[in-house]
């Protein structure tokens, strides 16, 4: 057996392992849900899974699939209702009605599709219908079966959307393409490794750790697009890592395709195109050229590009609506408190390497989105420490780079006025931070790096003597 062979096999068995991590963790939430009688969300795939399932029928008028010959109906409406007619309505027909809604003015009917005709029907003689959105039951929020998270982009809810229509609409299909993901990036990370150290161990080592961090497990299971975000920020950069800079900047945009955020891996792939301009030719007029270039360029693309994957909502609700909501909008909601009154636990992005202020994503058993915080924080404090060694190994730098790069993005929001960020978004950073900690572990720390890290101290700290004695 050759080695490729063998290397082909143990990413093969790093795939394994995640799909059947993430898949467990999923199926669990899912378990969880059916046994407490839930309506099987999971955190904020109330917002996300059920405005994917409104952009399917409302957006491309269709109906999601729905498992064997079950069909099912949340039915909103206006005015007063009397249940006990509903019961007898829905029993007449076989079938099963839940009307634990509060927020929302529903009902959720379910069962045949012949009974829920007869049903609803007969149904509209007793109540005033508003709408119904067939499939799975819409989460209890007044006004969901017309909301379509226009403060995000809408590739992650197609996608989504294309799930419930192909597979079927239930709450393990939903996390299907998050747990492929996932596992993608885990393949992605020990890629990137792999070619950054040349050692299999170092690979293998970030990836199962990246794997088995609480918070990875818990984002790759559930239908939310921070882990769409975490994909493509690992691809830009193993990409980067293959010196594809061009593939890495396309990466970064479709990831600003599921939420604005991913386009904060355009943050240290903009340091490494100054770099390579300022090589060719070491000037401010290269460095102002190729800031502007960057920004100017990658900013048009991405606007055509995210107008081109809208055009289906701009053809919904018209081009100066999207204009106000889904771009101006989206502005006004990222950096501005979200949430006022009782709100979930919010964070500053370097709580998110202390364990500190950490969102619940579920609350019995509690589930907080949190890494490893030891690890985390020892990551943040290596980022600091061994900063001068970005200048004496470029390995080293690429992975800093992302890692600070990634960072600031979150921190500019938060101090433009943005306080209202959770501990799951961290989950980006992830692949990052484990990234960073098994390079730093294996290699960063080689006798003749730290021999330079304390020449580059001692310097620092002539220089701070002979300024506060001058």
């Amino acid at each position: 057996m050759g080695w490729k062979t063998v290397e082909t096999l143990i990413v093969l068995l790093v795939a394994a392992v995640a799909l059947a991590v993430f898949t467990w963790s999923a199926l669990g939430f899912e378990e969880l849900e059916s046994v407490k009688g839930g309506k099987g969300y999971v955190s904020d795939e109330v917002w996300y899974v059920g405005s994917a399932r409104t952009i399917l029928v409302k957006v491309f008028g269709l109906e999601p699939r729905m498992p064997g010959d079950s069909y099912g109906y949340t039915v909103v409406y206006s005015g007063q209702v009397d249940y006990g007619v509903l019961e007898s309505l829905a029993a007449r027909y076989g079938l099963r009605l839940r009307v634990d809604y509060s927020d929302l003015k529903a009902f959720y009917v379910s069962g045949s599709r012949e009974g829920l005709t007869g049903f609803l029907s007969e149904a509209r003689r007793y109540v005033e219908v508003g709408d119904v959105i067939p499939g799975w039951m819409m989460p209890d929020h007044s006004g969901i079966n017309n909301y379509l998270n226009q403060e995000h982009p809408p590739l992650g809810k197609y996608i989504i959307a294309f799930t419930m229509y192909v597979l079927g609409d239930r709450p393990f299909y939903w996390r299907i393409p998050l747990i492929v993901l996932g596992a993608s990036t885990t393949i992605l990370l020990y890629l990137s490794l792999r070619r950054l150290t040349g050692s299999t161990i170092a690979a293998l080592a970030a990836s199962l750790l990246f794997t088995a961090d609480p918070l990875v497990r818990t984002l790759f299971s559930i239908a939310l697009l921070d882990g769409f975000v975490a994909f493509t920020s690992t691809l830009a950069f193993y990409l980067a890592v293959e010196r594809r800079h061009g593939l890495a900047v396309a990466a970064s945009l479709v990831g600003g395709l599921f939420k604005f955020t991913g386009l904060f891996t355009l943050i240290p792939l903009l340091v490494l195109y100054l770099r390579q301009g300022l090589r060719r030719r070491p000037s401010p007029y290269m460095l102002v050229y190729t800031l502007t270039a960057f920004t100017l360029l990658s900013g048009l693309l991405f606007l055509t590009v995210l107008a081109a994957v809208s055009l289906p909502l701009i053809n919904y609700m018209g081009l100066g609506n999207w204009v106000k909501y889904s771009l101006l909008g989206s502005i006004t909601w990222h950096t501005s408190i979200k949430c006022n009154g009782p709100c979930p636990g919010s964070s500053a992005p370097w709580d998110w390497f202390l364990g500190v202020n950490a969102f619940t994503v579920y609350v019995d058993p509690t589930v907080a989105a949190i890494g490893f915080y030891p690890l985390w924080s020892t990551v943040l404090v290596a980022s600091i420490v061994l900063a001068p060694l970005v200048f004496r190994d470029k390995r080293y730098g690429l992975q800093w780079v992302f890692l600070t790069g990634v960072l600031a993005g979150y921190v500019a929001v938060w101090l433009a006025g943005g306080r209202s960020q959770y501990s799951f978004y961290s989950v980006q950073l992830a692949p990052f931070v484990y990234g960073g900690l098994v390079y730093t572990a294996a290699y960063a720390l080689r006798r003749e790096n730290l021999a330079y890290l304390a020449g580059f101290y001692r310097r620092v700290s002539a220089l701070t003597v002979w300024l506060l004695t001058r």
